[in-house]
């Protein structure tokens, strides 16, 4: 498993996830005892470049776009909660669930640009009411529409194993969309830190712990997004729970590996 993991440049528990939950891989590894699995590696050679062909590096200009729009969420007086309960959510996690929700439709431009040959149009716009759709409008060759489905992009962390929609984006007539995509954002915890890590330094050089801290500071680097795949509305599943986590109430979900990725599918939903 070690190797596996080291072969595939992903975090371990990443891994872990996607063999165990997400049924990413279409075979199981095999056991020979001592604790040790093993996996097939034309296998992991097939996914690897798959799953390389889907992620795409967002830079600074992207991400201060991202945190441009939640900053102003934020500042309006957005209220974000966590599912199913009334505890809203502190000022930073609140940011970076903003700011990933962006870099993922931003990583969806990226796909439909490079590979499937359209641009798309995305909604930064501040609204009074929630936007359920993502896609304004679609332009290939030069012609510009709005798209054939209603699409909705949904951005967790590299680890999720599932695409997980509440009930209300899946049965409210006025928030549900025809196709949900799951984009998988590596934001590190730590982004805020990174914006400026010289007034990080001037601020507190002074201080007596600066030492143990000063090599770390964190500087912004690209950002990997991963289009993991979609589902149309009627291909979810209902559950209480996933594998690790139990819902307050009941919610919509797919394992990412059972998402469409094929190129067929991608341009039905985009042609």
């Amino acid at each position: 498993m070690a190797e596996a993991v080291e072969f595939l440049g992903i975090d371990s528990k990443q891994f872990d996830n996607f063999f165990r939950s997400a049924a990413e891989f279409n075979s199981l590894p095999r056991s020979e005892g001592r604790g040790r699995l093993y996996f097939d590696s034309e296998e992991l050679t097939a996914w690897k470049k798959d799953y390389d062909s889907r992620v795409f590096n967002l830079g600074k200009k992207e991400y201060a776009r991202c945190l441009d729009f939640a900053l102003a969420m934020h500042f309006r007086g957005y209220v974000l909660s966590d599912w199913g309960t009334g505890r809203q959510r502190e000022f930073g996690q609140k940011v970076s669930n903003w700011v990933r929700g962006q870099l993922g439709e931003l990583g969806l431009s990226h796909f439909c640009r490079e590979r499937l040959g359209v641009e798309v149009e995305l909604d930064f716009e501040m609204r009074k009411e929630i936007v359920p759709q993502d896609i304004l409008s679609i332009e290939r060759d030069g012609t510009k529409r709005k798209p054939r489905y209603t699409i909705a992009v949904k951005s967790s962390k590299p680890k999720s194993a599932y695409l997980v929609l509440g009930q209300n984006e899946v049965e409210l007539p006025e928030r549900k969309s025809h196709v949900y995509i799951l984009a998988r954002v590596d934001l590190p915890d730590d982004h805020l830190l990174s914006i400026a890590p010289e007034s990080i330094t001037e601020l507190l050089r002074s201080q007596q712990h600066f030492s143990l801290y000063k090599d770390k500071i964190p500087q912004l680097r690209p950002i990997p997004c991963e289009i993991a795949g979609f589902a149309y509305i009627d291909e979810l599943e209902k559950t209480n729970s996933i594998p690790g986590q139990e819902f307050s109430g009941l919610r919509y979900v797919k394992q990412s590996g059972k998402l469409r990725r094929s190129l067929k599918d991608w341009n039905k939903v985009f042609s």
